[in-house]
């Protein structure tokens, strides 16, 4: 029921940007600058690059909102934009390093430890939390960009599809290599605690 709403009010407010109501950009703005940053910042890790993107973004949303037919794609629109932008971002400031391609590394080679059975403290420490981060960073982009979505943005699979222009099985077969990749790095430095 709350998504319905969300989904009703975001479709209320693309229209009222649509028509030039100035109160609806500056609604716009409040409501998603969050959520924008956010994404913006796990993709570049870089707060100065998170408020520039964050600024493009709006620009180009507002400038191109015409353009957006179904209303009810707004927020998977804007996940798109965002992702783009980050992305434009860091191969402009030469801060992309090139990644190895998904199909050369074998998801999930290794042993796999399960981390469940570590305890909380170690897996909640902040030396853990920077591997994960780094462990993320290290993703290659068609991977890490799915894996935030999902599991830092908290989007649903659907979303993530319709947002990256994939199929939903793509999504759900990329995000699954991604955690064997992840989970793979992460077992190799907490292998040490058990």
């Amino acid at each position: 029921m709350g998504k319905a709403k969300n989904k009703i009010n975001e479709a209320e407010l693309v229209r009222r940007i649509k028509s030039g109501d100035s109160t609806a950009v500056e609604d716009f703005v409040r409501q998603y600058s969050s959520r924008v940053y956010s994404l913006a910042y796990q993709l570049t890790r870089s707060s100065s690059a998170a408020e520039e993107i964050m600024q493009e973004v709006f620009i180009t949303v507002i400038s191109k909102i015409a353009t957006l037919e179904n209303e009810n794609y707004f927020s998977t629109w804007l996940y798109r934009v965002t992702a783009n932008a980050a992305y434009g971002y860091l191969r402009k400031e030469k801060k992309h390093r090139d990644l190895v391609q998904v199909d050369d590394v074998e998801a999930g080679s290794g042993v796999l430890q399960d981390l469940s059975d570590l305890p909380d403290d170690i897996l909640l420490s902040d030396e853990s939390r920077d591997i994960v981060r780094q462990a993320i960073d290290r993703l290659p982009e068609t991977l890490r960009t799915i894996v935030i979505m999902k599991d830092v943005e908290g989007l649903q699979n659907e979303e993530i599809a319709e947002a990256m222009k994939l199929s939903l099985p793509a999504v759900k077969s990329r995000l699954h290599r991604g955690r064997l990749m992840l989970r793979d790095k992460l077992s190799r430095h907490l292998r040490r605690y058990s």
